[in-house]
């Protein structure tokens, strides 16, 4: 033993450093001997160490749940994932929350059920629960005392993502007399930002929206605050529902105004209240676009009335379509109702005013300026004013319908004219291929011409003259096109265009035998008794049979006869239209 000792002090003695070799490993040791193990997991540690930063934009929740692996697929695993929150190790909640944050579309009636159920504990424990966090939880009038300090200047903590702080919050500041509300808190946050990205689906969005607007009243308000920030969240997808929601703020029911009232609070934190802003907003979107007018015309919002004129005559047909019916909701129909207010006079008496305008004035008014616009030629002489406590002049409460209408006329008239103007230049232009491109930009701004028989008449020409210059697919793809723009209006025609199509597609040099082949055999089953497909079809398997080693003779004879098959068409088509 002596001796080892002064072995140890002399080496130490000689050498002023010691140097140790200190090794790590995961696993067992067959894990850490095996060399795919290795790369598997240094890859691993490669991708996570150089993968792409997240967008500036994007919040640290989207983050993470664009990183959730496994989200419940099915009710049983969301119910799981419920009874993991509510009795699992308090330490382990992020996880079951996560994926709970990320459910899938197909779960949302039970997300549903679980958000809008009720709670047991009072609301002063959820209280005393968020204040760690900073949840601003409004008192019984509805006041939100943090959200008032802070914009006062009082150095207050207010949470901006329930879901994140609570997941981060240390559990030593965890009652354990809370713990059971602390785990619904998390289980409510999770559905609820579940809910704000399922709305986003058009399909979802209606229910997601009287959902949320309903769990903001729930429980006496306590996750309001929260709620109102997955209302904003699902974007403007949200705005024509809301838009609807908002009508009953007018209501007599309390419970029904004040979830109108929370609805057009939304839309003012969202920039959407006033009908100019969410139009601006959604102007890229004719979708959304048609569903707000849709929306605004149902909640006969006068104020929205000029904006619906400005888009009446818009070239998006879907757009125009949903402003017209929207303004024609506020001048038709039965007159409303006119409210008034009782007003002192100068006199020491009182009397009656009209409180404010209704939709239907307000449609008066924007139509009359409209109009002064753009054809004063059609404008009224004004109706006489009344009291509010008299029924309007014979024919005033119609006037904004009849000066709508007429203009209304006016504006199609005018779009008719420069469309045949337009189609009556495309059809004088030299080059067919020229008469082409300029019908289909005509196409692209007013869809609907697509009816008329010279636009047709047009494309069949190209097909023709494409055919006569030997380019069978542009001579087949024109023909298609007016097969479609016909079908409507003359469907044997459309057919026997659809069989030259087939044809034209057939004699092309690159296809193979089976190609071909499918083409007439869809041609035959399309006109099984007509003799030039009959015939189309006999030659060209008749040259597949001549020459059965040489692919480009064979299919220069079958593109001649082919051809001709397709002049017989086209002569069959000629004559059927003039029997017509």
């Amino acid at each position: 033993m002596r001796r080892t000792l002064v072995t140890l002090c002399t080496a130490l003695a000689c050498n002023s450093t010691l140097d140790v070799d200190v090794s790590t490993a995961v696993g067992n040791r067959a894990t850490r001997s095996d060399p795919r193990i290795g790369f598997a997991a240094a890859k691993q540690v490669a991708q996570a160490l150089f993968a792409p930063d997240p967008p500036p934009q994007a919040t640290r929740g989207a983050v993470e749940l664009a990183r959730t692996v496994h989200p419940p697929r099915n009710a049983e695993e969301l119910d799981e994932l419920v009874t993991a929150l509510r009795k699992g190790p308090i330490d382990e909640v992020a996880g079951p929350a996560r994926r709970l944050a990320a459910s899938e579309r197909a779960l949302w009636p039970e997300i549903r059920v679980k958000i809008l159920a009720a709670r047991k504990a009072p609301k002063g424990d959820y209280r005393s629960l968020l204040a760690a966090i900073g949840g601003d939880v409004p008192n019984r009038y509805g006041h939100f005392a943090l959200a008032w300090k802070n914009a006062h200047g009082f150095p207050v903590k207010i949470s901006s993502d329930w879901f994140e702080d609570l997941l981060v919050l240390p559990r030593g500041r965890i009652a354990p007399a809370l713990a059971g509300v602390y785990r619904d808190c998390v289980m409510q946050a999770a559905l609820v930002r579940a809910a704000s990205i399922i709305g986003r689906d058009p399909a979802y969005t209606h229910d997601v929206v009287d959902a949320l607007l309903d769990a903001a009243y729930l429980h006496e308000g306590t996750f309001r605050d929260e709620v109102g920030r997955a209302l904003v969240g699902v974007g403007d997808e949200a705005v024509p529902v809301l838009v609807r929601s908002a009508i009953a703020r007018n209501d007599r029911r309390v419970e029904v105004s004040r979830r109108g009232e929370y609805a057009a609070v939304i839309l003012d934190r969202m920039d959407r209240l006033v009908p100019e802003r969410a139009a601006a907003a959604l102007a890229a979107e004719p979708r959304r676009l048609a569903a707000l007018f849709d929306a605004y015309g149902e909640a006969q919002m006068g104020e929205a009335a000029a904006l619906l004129l400005e888009h009446v005559d818009s070239r998006t047909p879907a757009v125009r379509r949903a402003a017209r019916g929207a303004f024609a909701g506020l001048v038709d129909g039965p007159p409303p109702k006119t409210v008034s207010r009782t007003v002192r006079l100068l006199g020491g008496g009182t009397g009656l005013a009209q409180a404010y305008l209704n939709h239907r004035q307000r449609a008066g008014i924007a139509i009359r300026d409209a109009l002064a616009r753009s054809n004063s030629t059609l404008l009224e002489a004004p109706c006489e004013s009344t009291r509010p406590d008299e029924p309007p002049a014979p024919g005033c409460a119609e006037q904004p319908a009849r000066h709508y209408h007429a203009w209304i006329d006016w504006l199609d008239g005018r779009r008719a004219a420069a469309q045949a103007s337009a189609i009556e230049a495309a059809a004088q232009a030299g080059d067919p291929d020229a008469r082409i491109a300029a019908i289909d930009r005509l196409l692209v701004e007013s869809p609907e011409l697509a009816d008329t028989e010279p636009v047709a008449a047009i494309i069949r020409e190209g097909a023709a003259a494409a055919l006569r210059r030997g380019d069978a697919a542009r001579a087949a793809a024109l023909s298609r096109k007016a097969a479609v723009l016909l079908a409507p209006r003359q469907p044997e025609l459309a057919d026997t265009l659809r069989v030259q199509a087939l044809l034209a597609e057939a004699s092309l040099p690159t296809l193979d035998r089976d190609g071909r082949a499918m083409l007439l055999g869809t041609a035959t089953a399309l006109r099984p008794d007509d003799p030039a497909v009959a015939t189309a079809h006999t030659r060209a398997e008749r040259a597949d049979a001549d020459l059965p080693n040489d692919r480009r003779p064979q299919m220069a004879i079958g593109a001649a006869l082919v051809m001709g098959a397709f002049g017989c068409l086209a002569g069959i088509g000629a004559r059927r239209i003039r029997a017509r």
